[in-house]
């Protein structure tokens, strides 16, 4: 009799106890799908679709793996701390369509890809990244690439001492050093600023539109949007969102983005 009172006095905390254990699992699934820096293995599909002021279209298929590393930099050089610098190595590989009025531009197929080669450092505060980055002109046409080998810094910075939020910058520059001759010289910025918020059950809401400043042709493009997401286990998220450009060349254009992320556990 005694064994049985036990029971039902103690299944309501053990079962409260797992609920827990299930939204602290969620929770940590969401902080690692959106951050840049995490040391997991992802790889994400990020369909984006784009109504173009002008008439036109855009459709881009990203697919992206970041693989984290013992290293520092390069594969060789081992880390006597990973567990506070590690290295993150992402390779963007998109695809796209686009058409537009009177069919200038039209174009199917590879745009350039992007490699990043970032060492991360862990702080009392947050993250830290800086690393080499580089633009390759595989684009199958003209008009979905630069035509240029494109180099420069990229850097990170991700504050996450707030309970459930993230503060932070990304930022990458790159120059042309080579190339087509008859192609444009690349000379600009990506910077996106990011906002994250963590719910319970793995729900977040995210602010990271990606800005591009052009210093080549002193221009710029400044989108603003937002994204809702949920992780749904601990090696699965999604999350979606709408895009609008308020300045710039894209003044006008309308995009919604779809990320579909797989991750996968790494120990240090």
């Amino acid at each position: 009799m005694k064994k049985i009172c036990l029971i039902i006095f103690f299944l309501p905390l053990l079962i409260v106890a797992q609920e827990e254990d299930k939204h602290t699992e969620a929770s940590k699934a969401a902080d690692n799908a959106t951050n840049p820096l995490a040391f997991v293995t992802k790889l994400q599909f990020q369909p984006n679709y784009t109504f173009k002021d002008n008439g036109g279209d855009q459709f881009v298929l990203i697919s992206r793996i970041m693989q984290p590393s013992k290293t520092i930099g390069l594969p060789f050089i081992k880390s006597k701390d990973p567990s506070k610098v590690y290295t993150i190595y992402r390779l963007e590989a998109p695809v796209g369509s686009q058409t537009f009025p009177n069919n200038a531009g039209d174009a199917t197929g590879l745009t350039d890809f992007v490699f990043i080669d970032v060492i991360a450092f862990k702080r009392s505060w947050g993250l830290m990244g800086i690393g080499p980055a580089i633009i390759l002109p595989t684009a199958s046409s003209d008009a979905l690439g630069s035509g240029k080998w494109s180099a420069g810094p990229a850097a990170t910075i991700l504050y996450k001492k707030k309970k459930s939020w993230t503060f932070g910058v990304l930022a990458q520059q790159f120059n042309s050093f080579a190339g087509k001759s008859n192609r444009q010289d690349v000379n600009k910025m990506l910077f996106q600023p990011v906002v994250t918020k963590i719910f319970k059950k793995g729900y977040f809401a995210n602010f990271s539109p990606i800005m591009v400043f052009d210093w080549e042709n002193d221009d710029y493009n400044i989108p603003i949007g937002f994204n809702v997401g949920r992780a749904f286990a601990k090696n699965l998220s999604m999350f979606i969102g709408p895009e609008y450009v308020v300045s710039g060349p894209g003044k006008g254009d309308f995009t919604i983005r779809l990320n579909i992320n797989a991750m996968f556990a790494s120990t240090k």
